[in-house]
């Protein structure tokens, strides 16, 4: 059992399963470095993820409508496919950041962006149709209309997954427990204003034998501590979805737990430049990024968290560390 919690802000503030400088203009600047970082490393089973085997991997990032639509026809070309779209707003302007892997012979996908809500239930619907499934979904309000936005993936190899949106709490608490009871596990979570009030969206998959943590309602400094717990436990952080509620940043996350041969490092709260060269330190090491979340503190800075994961053979702790590590994230009650 992972680091208990007592509920903060949310009726529900977690679920457990078993089993720029700080400006604007330097987060442009940062993804506008990114523009083409690629490398080769492991392929985690965070979101759409699903082979563990070292793969050829492409992040673009900062692109806008016309460049990104250029780009994802010229990956296409080259054999890649998205695994994870973020849409968000720089300035007046929305930019679009993507990461790619390369495809297997089997794998076919779709990706849109900029639906309606109407728009996008259509698209899902047509795409479950033609057998793809749903592995990742974003969700954007530009003024007073919410952007819908997704991938679907069709595999040879009976790849499922359940996906439901505009979810209140209520409603997502129980989904969770659930899917849960089905043995399954999130993929993707994402959290949106929607009507005044904080709406959820998630993506389950089967689990095969993995086991999975999922906390949300953390503060910044509970988000921290629980990752740091979570690592000393042997979990890997997968996806990050930092949002607001009542004013206040919140934060939901979801860990699985390492594979023998699995080493991962995490980090939060970032400026797009610490971001930007732990990043790079991150892949000269050998490892890959996993999942990026960007997310607003207020009056438009950004703070970073991502996570980092190699195929590389992971170190144990000492035991005496490890004690020491339980008794410094340890909370009373």
């Amino acid at each position: 059992m992972g680091l208990l919690i007592q509920p903060f802000n949310l009726t529900t503030a977690m679920e457990i399963l078993n089993s720029r400088p700080s400006s604007l203009s330097l987060a442009l600047r940062f993804f506008a470095s990114l523009g083409l970082a690629s490398g080769a490393g492991i392929l985690s089973t965070s979101g759409a993820d699903y082979d563990a085997s070292s793969i050829e991997w492409v992040l673009d990032a900062g692109l806008e409508k016309d460049r990104f639509e250029e780009t994802v026809e010229n990956r296409r070309k080259e054999g890649m496919r998205v695994v994870d779209i973020e849409q968000y707003r720089s300035g007046r302007s929305t930019k679009q950041a993507a990461l790619w892997v390369k495809a297997m012979p089997s794998d076919e996908w779709d990706s849109q962006r900029g639906l309606t809500v109407v728009e996008f239930k259509e698209a899902n619907e047509k795409n479950l149709k033609r057998g793809y499934v749903p592995v990742d979904i974003e969700v954007d309000r530009i003024g007073a209309t919410l952007s819908f936005g997704g991938v679907w993936l069709k595999s040879n190899e009976n790849f499922t997954t359940e996906m439901k949106f505009g979810m209140n709490d209520l409603m997502f608490s129980n989904l969770y427990g659930e899917m849960a009871d089905r043995d399954y596990r999130l993929i993707d979570f994402e959290a949106y204003e929607s009507n005044g009030k904080i709406a959820y969206a998630a993506i389950w998959k089967p689990k095969q034998g993995e086991s999975a943590r999922f906390y949300r309602g953390l503060s910044k400094d509970e988000f921290g501590s629980v990752s740091a717990q979570m690592a000393d436990e042997g979990f890997r952080l997968v996806d990050i979805e930092g949002y607001t509620v009542d004013g206040k940043l919140t934060f939901a996350c979801e860990w699985v737990s390492l594979e023998e041969t699995q080493e991962s490092h995490f980090g939060y709260h970032m400026m797009a430049d610490e971001f930007y060269q732990k990043n790079a330190k991150m892949m000269t090491s050998g490892f890959r990024l996993t999942d990026i979340e960007a997310y607003d503190i207020g009056r438009g800075e950004l703070r970073y968290a991502g996570s980092w994961t190699s195929a590389e053979k992971r170190v144990e702790a000492e035991p005496d560390k490890k004690k020491r590590m339980r008794d410094i994230f340890k909370r009373p009650g």
